[in-house]
């Protein structure tokens, strides 16, 4: 018989002890678009989240990613990796016009309109990717950090009932050297860097007195893809993990933590072994080198859910990115699976220039070529990336669908 049969059968085998799982989860107790306020306050109980009134809250929606964080493949622009951007702008018009064209950006890529794009869809959370960019600038000082634009996200979200995850996409020195994190190095500029690793420390210490009273933020996702050299995810990360951790509960005993891994549960110890607490685990779901094969996406995400669910590790999971390749069929399947074993999710992302599989909307505004465009044609080409100008994917009905779901 053939590899497809297999892989058919077994799907319908995974699907069979998923259908068993989803009686024993709770149903979702949304805000359902009213305002957050202190009832609203989330932690975990066992593998769940849980309001401060004891329902169940399921955190369902999408990453906010190409607003705050730059990735060329995915933003209007040519340069390798954020501060190759910013620093090329600086160079060329000097530091307030650089400022002045960066904030173009990022007021006409996400306004209100996207807040209640989202609430429509009936999301109940909303990823932040932000970096050591978008709070201190060109500063080396976590000191200086301004809170003022993910102030705004928080506040529209809340009042839309709509949770925040803040997610440290980039910190000082970044802690994986890839292009997401803001800048491209040989990813050992954090681990093994004191001078970045208490920067960092410090920041996030400063980020959760900021927010330790905030009921819509839904946890701190301390680092993105904590990857290293190795290519994978390890003590040197779990170790700083801890500090980070031990550095956020000192100012902040309450807000969910979140520890990720590269990339799969057995790269991560279970949390007896620093001894965290009201922590949720997070992974991303690519299935690279399947991406033609609609049972194959499918497949490598069953296999991701029963593998992590036998790792018991007591805490809500949650898949923090992933899409689907363009597969209808993979989607539906991927997130009804999600949902029946009581996991939280967010897509990346919500928005993608070109012709894309990867957005909830596309949009289509030039490329700006930081090294030759004027300031006047980049104000040109900044104004032109709003969701106005941007349509939905055929896959907003069904992330839609299973946002809403009970």
């Amino acid at each position: 018989m053939s590899a497809g049969f297999w892989t058919r059968a077994a799907l319908v085998l995974l699907e069979m002890v998923f259908v068993f799982q989803s009686l024993f989860v709770p149903k979702q107790n949304s805000p359902n678009g009213r305002a957050l306020t202190a009832s609203d306050f989330l932690h975990t109980k066992g593998k769940y989240i849980i309001n401060s009134a004891g329902k169940a809250v399921f955190l369902r929606g999408t990453n906010a990613g190409g607003w705050l964080v730059y990735e060329q493949w995915m933003c209007p622009a040519d340069a390798p990796d954020q501060q190759t951007l910013r620093n090329t702008l600086k160079v060329r018009f000097g530091e307030a016009v650089r400022d002045e064209l960066v904030a173009l950006y990022e007021d006409t890529y996400w306004t209100e309109q996207d807040f209640d794009n989202c609430a429509a869809m009936g999301m109940t959370a909303i990823r932040l990717p932000f970096n050591i960019f978008n709070l201190c600038g060109d500063s080396e000082d976590p000191e200086t950090a301004d809170f003022t634009r993910l102030d705004w996200f928080v506040s529209n979200c809340a009042a839309r009932g709509m949770y925040v995850i803040l997610d440290l996409h980039g910190a000082f020195g970044s802690q994986n050297g890839e292009h997401h994190s803001g800048i491209i190095n040989d990813g050992r500029q954090l681990y093994y860097n004191e001078d970045n690793r208490a920067k960092t420390l410090q920041l996030w210490e400063i980020i959760a007195l900021h927010y330790k009273d905030n009921p819509a933020i839904a946890a701190y996702d301390l680092l993105n893809e904590p990857d290293n050299d190795t290519g994978h995810t390890g003590d040197v990360q779990f170790d700083y993990y801890d500090e980070l951790y031990k550095a956020v509960r000192a100012v902040d005993p309450n807000h969910i933590i979140i520890i990720e891994a590269c990339w799969e549960s057995q790269d991560i110890p279970h949390p007896s072994k620093y001894g965290w607490k009201n922590v949720m685990y997070e992974f991303h779901y690519y299935a690279w080198g399947k991406t033609d094969d609609a049972d194959a996406i499918r497949f490598h995400s069953a296999e991701q859910i029963w593998k992590t669910g036998w790792k018991f590790f007591g805490c809500p999971i949650y898949i923090g990115e992933f899409t689907m390749f363009g597969k209808q069929e993979a989607w539906n399947y991927v997130l009804d699976s999600f949902n029946k074993v009581g996991w939280n999710w967010s897509t990346w992302t919500y928005k993608v220039t070109w012709d894309s599989s990867w957005g909830i909307y596309n949009h289509k505004p030039p490329t700006v070529n930081v090294n030759s465009d004027s300031a006047d044609t980049i104000r040109l080409k900044w104004s032109q990336v709003g969701t106005d100008r941007a349509w939905a994917t055929s896959y907003k009905d069904i992330i839609a669908a299973y946002c809403a779901a009970a």
